[in-house]
């Protein structure tokens, strides 16, 4: 599953257009216990650039990562060989670098970091070797910058793989990690038991505090298949669930820039109709914020 879902759509671009506009859109946003943002404010000024993936092939097992400005010229920002896919990309908050994941068609996945003109790719830990797998080194991917920009977080997927009965891939050790850009001080924070299922897609906090992420269930846990919204504090403790399991919620899950909401996707992957809510990071005042559900190519965007 940890395989069949990391390529899953992503609308992050949505998440932080919403989110920025929620900032500007009166009080409510701001104090605690509010009520969600008015849907009928006015849509922001989008000054900066998005980021995003796009397949090279039609069997989507070859995709780049590419950039739009508001001139609205396209721009290639990785060149990767015939069937690996770059994915995941995340802007840093000082708006200097880009970390995404790289994916080779039979090897573990890796993160790596380039700037927003293209230059200085490199990898943000050591890549592996030839042939080697999970058991010896790591998957990682998802990743995501601390507010300071100085920290990566991402999903670190290791051990041996197992097949449920419906076929599907479930990692053994799956767990949020981080460590500082250039692949120092490398840390996990949190892990599920073995074969469990994932842990995706986290994000830090605004005030660096606590890092929301999406659960998915494997095939060998109950409530197999399902998922949902967490919250943890950033040195992994005390995890706490925000979404029932039944609403099927995560879909890279996405911080308010004053970090008092959370955004997220309901109904992920279930073929039931999506939408996406708004919640504190306590679990109190969900709201629907009316948006329909978008067919995006996993972009990102930074706002300046």
């Amino acid at each position: 599953m940890y395989r069949s879902t990391r390529f899953a759509s992503a609308v992050a671009v949505v998440s932080t257009v919403v989110l920025a506009a929620c900032g500007g859109s009166g009080t409510s946003a701001s104090e605690p216990g509010g009520s969600a943002p008015s849907t009928t404010a006015s849509a922001p000024t989008l000054t900066g650039t998005i980021v995003f993936r796009r397949y090279l092939s039609s069997d989507e097992s070859w995709a780049g990562l590419f950039t739009i400005g508001t001139d609205g010229k396209i721009r290639k920002l990785t060149n990767p060989h015939p069937g690996v896919v770059d994915d995941r990309p995340s802007w840093s908050p000082d708006g200097r670098l880009i970390a995404f994941t790289r994916c080779p068609p039979s090897a573990p996945c890796r993160m790596f970091r380039v700037a927003p003109d293209g230059t200085g790719l490199a990898p943000i830990a050591s890549p592996c070797p030839p042939g080697a797998d999970e058991r010896n080194c790591s998957d990682d991917a998802n990743p995501s910058f601390s507010p300071d920009s100085r920290w990566v977080l991402f999903t670190q997927s290791t051990g041996t793989v197992k097949v449920d009965s419906n076929g599907e891939d479930w990692i053994e050790h799956s767990a949020l990690a981080i460590m500082r850009t250039d692949g120092s001080k490398r840390r996990v924070l949190y892990r599920r038991a073995p074969w469990s299922g994932d842990l995706n897609t986290p994000a830090l906090s605004p005030d660096g505090r606590q890092i929301v992420f999406e659960e998915v269930n494997s095939g060998f846990s109950k409530l197999a298949g399902k998922r949902a919204v967490f919250v943890i504090g950033s040195d992994g403790s005390s995890p706490r669930r925000l979404t029932p399991w039944a609403e099927n919620s995560g879909d890279q899950p996405a911080w308010s820039p004053d970090g008092r909401w959370l955004v997220f996707h309901s109904h992920v992957e279930d073929g039931s109709q999506g939408q996406y809510f708004l919640i504190h990071p306590d679990g109190s005042g969900p709201a629907d914020h009316a948006l329909r559900r978008r067919h995006l190519d996993r972009p990102a965007v930074i706002l300046t």
